[in-house]
């Protein structure tokens, strides 16, 4: 991570050049875990898609701060990796369920888990849920079962994963990044259904991300 001070170019170039720049932080360890490398490659092709194209010539830019939020999941992701990967604890489920339910937070569609999507029933105290991508949360066993009646299982966690998913992002959106540690996930598919929920949300596909494959 560095400043950079860019120095004055024409409107028509493309190419910026820096006047100075100053070297905040670097990581040391995460460049010797294969996985925890891959994880921040997919770090920077997720921000990369979210990420507006930068207009450098934009004499307003310094006062836009729309994507300090951003910035903040992502730097905050890449101290976190490079700390667990320091103490050889690097467990890529963990890391990528942490930056992905920060990711939901920070963008505003964090899933609804407080009350149960189709009847409002209070989910703290149900013991079977499912999140619902297309309605943006979880519902209870309930009202799950009856949905899976109507249209099958499209768009639908299974029961077990999906209380584990609840319990997980309870952790991810109560606790402050640095203070979290590794997430004890036992069930894999909890992780792809987080997955299939951010594809949904942000209308991508798994395909746009390449280091995916070397993580999962």
């Amino acid at each position: 991570m560095m400043k950079v001070e860019l120095s004055h170019t024409r409107a028509t170039s493309e190419l910026h050049r820096a006047k100075e720049w100053l070297p905040l932080w670097s990581y040391e360890h995460i460049r010797l875990n294969y996985k925890a490398f891959s994880l921040l490659c997919l770090y920077a092709e997720v921000m990369g898609e979210l990420s507006p194209q930068e207009n450098l010539h934009d004499e307003h830019g310094d006062f836009d701060d729309t994507m300090e939020g951003l910035f903040r999941v992502l730097s905050n992701a890449v101290v976190h990796l490079e700390g667990r990967a320091s103490q050889k604890q690097c467990d890529p489920w963990s890391e990528l369920s942490i930056f992905l339910g920060k990711l939901l937070i920070e963008q505003g569609v964090f899933p609804i888990r407080d009350n149960c999507v189709f009847c409002d029933k209070v989910l703290n105290t149900q013991g079977a849920l499912t999140l619902v991508t297309d309605h943006g949360g979880f519902s209870c066993g309930e009202c799950a079962e009856h949905l899976v009646e109507e249209r099958g299982r499209e768009h639908l966690s299974g029961l077990q994963e999906g209380r584990e998913l609840w319990e997980i992002l309870g952790s991810v959106a109560n606790q402050r990044y640095q203070e979290l540690g590794a997430l004890k996930i036992e069930n894999p598919e909890v992780v792809h259904t987080l997955l299939h929920y951010f594809y949904y949300q942000f209308h991508f596909q798994a395909h746009q991300f390449k280091s995916l494959k070397m993580i999962l």
